[in-house]
């Protein structure tokens, strides 16, 4: 093998290099679950120059009931640890509007930044209510993709929030994986029928798993109401953690508006 290593030995060439400056305005961690297959996708698609996404995934059964949800909680912590190990981040985020409801604000924020204390945090559901009061949301519709045993400690989390909820609506699906499944026309048209007769000032689209994203806009056109999907609000509230306001238009007002603008 001597006569090998002395071709390489002669071959291999070492050249000096210089460090690169930092590129990316905002870098963003995302933590997100093995059976999702929309959030990332959606948030590429929100993305533009100078926002980098680094994202890793986590154990889910896909089973969407309260106590596998609340299980998911034992993960993040090691998941977080492997996003970028070395390389500085301006926020961490977590990927689940259900488990985040369920597990509260602080825990999924004390477990993303184990690693990094001190980043700032953000998850769908702590968005969410953030984009809402954002907008001026009160009286508020909502619709999921949960079966009841979800649907019920979701409305009561929001209705302790500070909202009025005046609609709720559902697929009832038990299978985190099913989600991706519900055609984006299905979306409208539920929202469409729950709104009728009911009288709210913007409508709630829980599930980072659900493709809500692409219709947005068409809904806030047609129903003349703002809306606010987790996905959405999760990507707004991760450029403000950053200091950063969006102006990504087709999305939604969430996305284009100030709160005085929104408001008139």
């Amino acid at each position: 093998m001597s006569h090998v290593s002395d071709a390489f030995d002669a071959l291999e060439q070492i050249y000096p290099f210089y460090n690169e400056t930092r590129r990316a305005q905002i870098r963003i961690g995302l933590v997100q679950l093995a059976s999702d297959y929309i959030l990332e996708n959606d948030w590429r698609r929100l993305a533009g120059p100078g926002i980098d996404i680094y994202s890793t995934r986590m154990p889910y059964n896909s089973q969407m009931t309260p106590g596998s949800l609340k299980a998911i909680g034992n993960h993040i912590a090691g998941a977080a640890g492997l996003v970028t190990p070395g390389l500085p981040l301006d926020v961490m985020a977590f990927g689940c509007t259900s488990a985040s409801m369920l597990l509260g604000n602080h825990a999924v924020s004390e477990r993303l930044t184990r690693q990094r204390p001190g980043l700032p945090t953000t998850n769908p559901w702590q968005a969410s209510l953030a984009a809402l009061r954002h907008l001026g949301v009160r009286r508020l519709a909502v619709l999921t993709p949960y079966t009841t045993e979800v649907n019920r400690p979701l409305y009561q989390a929001l209705q302790q929030a500070g909202f009025e909820v005046v609609a709720f609506g559902a697929f009832a699906l038990r299978q985190d994986t099913d989600v991706p499944a519900i055609h984006p026309d299905a979306i409208v048209g539920a929202i469409v029928a729950m709104l009728k007769n009911r009288r709210a000032d913007g409508v709630f689209l829980s599930c980072t798993n659900l493709r809500a994203l692409p219709v947005l806009e068409q809904l806030e056109q047609c129903v003349n109401l703002p809306m606010v999907s987790a996905n959405q609000a999760m990507f707004w509230h991760a450029l403000h953690l950053a200091g950063c306001q969006p102006n990504i238009p087709g999305f939604g007002r969430l996305l284009r508006q100030t709160a005085q603008e929104s408001r008139r």
